[in-house]
């Protein structure tokens, strides 16, 4: 009889990870490379992602690429990461978004619609190196006890990056708190689908609509509507988003520790 365990290997061998790895860091002022090989602590922000998913146990990856494709695809060349990693480039249009290019990279076939998909994106950093198992067991018991068929990733509260305040009916500020914790439930880039998902995808992402569709703004609220999205939590502080240089800044910090 098959133990545990072994269930949770064939579950991970059935499990493709998906890298979103084609922005650009413009808004950080930096242009010379793809987002995903911005350095932390010695290492590309890709790097940092592939490894953790690796150390799970993950063996079947999908690069989805744009922005400056041949640099990264010659870096994980110069890696020798002893996985299969399958390479696809964003179609050449001028609106492509998230949505988009996984419609394209299943068009494409270099999306296995066999196996369901970890949506991971490099700029997106978890500080618990077990967050793949526990995001793939969460998302097997809401497709066991409730029939979703995907599951989003949440932190439990943010920093606020502004101040705050309370104001009386007669203009005087009566409380004052700077950049305060906001416990509020925050979308992160960590998303996992199962192969029904892709054909939602499929029928409700246009690749010839002029403007860029996000998965997120189409095919998430869809799923939630239906209650077929599922959730998992990680706690404040297991999650850094890197879109400022404050914020690459802040994870070399913490790396460093």
């Amino acid at each position: 009889m098959e133990n545990q365990l072994e269930k949770l290997y064939r579950e991970i061998e059935n499990t493709q990870v998906v890298v979103m790895a084609g922005g650009k860091a413009k808004r950080m002022g930096l242009i010379d490379r793809p987002k995903a090989l911005l350095r932390v602590s010695g290492r590309t922000l890709l790097d940092l992602c592939m490894q953790q998913y690796i150390s799970n146990g993950f063996r079947n990856f999908v690069i989805l690429l744009g922005y400056k494709h041949d640099m990264i695809i010659k870096h994980l060349e110069e890696q020798s990461y002893d996985v299969s990693i399958t390479y696809c480039v964003d179609p050449p249009i001028p609106h492509v978004g998230k949505g988009k290019a996984l419609k394209y990279a299943l068009e494409q076939g270099k999306i296995d619609r066999g196996k369901r998909a970890i949506i991971a994106f490099p700029d997106d950093v978890f500080h618990d190196p077990n967050i793949p198992i526990k995001l793939l067991l969460q998302h097997l018991q809401g497709v066991r006890l409730y029939k979703t068929i995907a599951t989003a990733t949440f932190a439990a509260a943010i920093d606020y990056p502004y101040g705050v305040a309370k104001i009386d009916s007669t203009g005087l500020v009566t409380l004052f708190r700077e950049k305060p914790e906001i416990k509020i439930l925050t979308s992160v880039g960590l998303y996992l689908f199962e192969p029904e998902v892709y054909e939602i995808i499929m029928e409700r992402i246009d690749l010839e609509a002029p403007y860029s569709i996000e998965f997120e703004n189409t095919i998430l609220p869809l799923l939630s509507e239906q209650r077929k999205l599922y959730s998992y939590t990680v706690p404040k502080g297991l999650w850094t988003p890197v879109n400022t240089l404050k914020q690459l800044e802040e994870l070399e910090r913490i790396l460093s520790t």
